[in-house]
């Protein structure tokens, strides 16, 4: 009995989706027949590659400018995606960053901005795309978490709170779509060498926005039946 999902034609969101890890993820989700809807908060990186990548893609992506912050902001690129696209079946949780500072010393600014991008965001994300999910009967969501969702690092507090806090959720949410037919993973990547540029050697003591990449299309299609969680990732 073969129940591998197959990826053509259905539609992912990718947050973050504009530059680095989020377009490479991107690129590979199109590759296998997705339609993909990309937000970010910078306009100009994300026309830049919705007029890329549809050079080769055509129709089949779609970007707009969103602050996964923002709960507005976040239902509405998320209903643009819909009449776009028809629904959501898989959900990218890219977006995300960390702030170098000791936890004593850390703004409070700081650390509601980081707390906000890569929790709250996360949580807006999945409360506005699993409801097309429960009504498909199917779905995946993948959160680009850290080795910092289980370790804790000097001088990274609340990036490691926010990366913890995020893989808590997943498993949170696990528990209540599992009836539903929808699948959480996480991700736990160690350093990436994410903004390489094109001349720029691999550094093959870190992780490639290739690998993640296809660690995530590695699990889009895996047998429904199978659950994978919490998977690390560390350079070789």
């Amino acid at each position: 009995m073969n129940q591998t999902y197959s990826l053509t034609n259905k539609v992912a969101i990718v947050t973050g989706g504009g530059k680095g890890l989020g377009r490479t993820i991107t690129e590979y989700l199109l590759a296998e027949g997705m339609s993909v809807a990309i937000c970010g908060r910078t306009e100009k990186t994300i026309t830049g590659t919705v007029d890329d990548l549809s050079e080769r893609f055509g129709n089949r992506l779609f970007g707009a400018v969103c602050d996964v912050s923002d709960a507005s902001q976040t239902a509405n690129f998320v209903q643009q995606v819909i009449r776009q696209f028809g629904s959501v079946h898989v959900l990218i949780n890219n977006s995300g960053f960390g702030k170098e500072t000791r936890v004593w010393e850390t703004p409070e600014a700081d650390w509601d901005e980081v707390m906000n991008t890569n929790v709250k965001g996360t949580f807006l994300m999945c409360k506005e795309t699993v409801p097309a999910m429960i009504e498909n009967r199917e779905g995946y969501i993948i959160n680009i978490a850290s080795q910092a969702a289980l370790n804790g690092y000097a001088k990274a507090g609340v990036y490691c709170a926010s990366k913890f806090a995020m893989v808590g959720l997943g498993k949170a949410l696990q528990e209540e779509v599992r009836e539903y037919g929808i699948h959480v993973h996480s991700l736990n990547p160690a350093l990436i060498q994410s903004s390489r540029q094109p001349d720029e050697a691999i550094d093959d003591g870190l992780i490639q926005n290739e690998d993640i990449a296809g660690m995530v299309v590695y699990l889009l299609q895996q047998p429904r039946r199978l659950k994978i969680d919490n998977i690390g990732l560390w350079g070789f």
